[in-house]
């Protein structure tokens, strides 16, 4: 009769277990810093997208209106905010982990034709980033919106984000 032993060739080793274990662990860490990056860029578009579409809101329901409408950006509570019936979505709020800055006065006002008076510039920063950054500027008196990336040193809008 013949006897037949399975149980050495059955599963891995303890050894063997714990390299791939480790393994997975190393590349795991390595990929963390690229997908919290990735998570930061995509959090940072979603707000400009927020801001620059409040904008436009604000503006074509000034000249539908045949009214002036502002738009208000609070940096502290990073709030939007139009005046009454302007924002027809309603008020908005920035995610936690974007800074909200601008120049001058935190309104904007477009005129019965869609257009602004003075130029403003509106920054959005991820919060301990200030590396990863964006910025809006408005131009007047058309009301033009244009993106770029924030140069802090020269306190300027620069290059256009395509």
């Amino acid at each position: 009769m013949l006897h037949f032993n399975a149980s050495k060739d059955l599963g891995f080793t303890l050894t063997e277990s714990l390299i791939v274990v480790a393994i997975v662990g190393i590349l795991a860490a390595m990929g963390m810093p690229s997908l919290i990056a990735a998570q930061n860029r995509a959090q940072l578009a979603q707000a400009t997208d927020l801001v620059v579409a409040s904008l436009q809101q604000v503006q074509q329901e000034a000249i539908r209106r045949n009214q002036s409408c502002t738009l208000t950006l609070d940096k502290n509570d990073r709030k939007i905010a139009g005046s009454p019936g302007c924002l027809v979505t309603g008020d908005r709020t920035l995610p936690e982990t974007i800074a909200l800055d601008y120049t001058g006065a935190g309104s904007i006002e477009y005129g019965i034709r869609g257009n602004t008076t003075a130029n403003k510039s509106i920054v959005l920063a991820i919060v301990g980033n200030p590396n990863l950054n964006r910025c809006l500027t408005v131009s007047a008196p058309l009301g033009i919106i244009r993106l770029g990336s924030y140069d802090a040193i020269a306190n300027t809008c620069r290059k256009l984000i395509i």
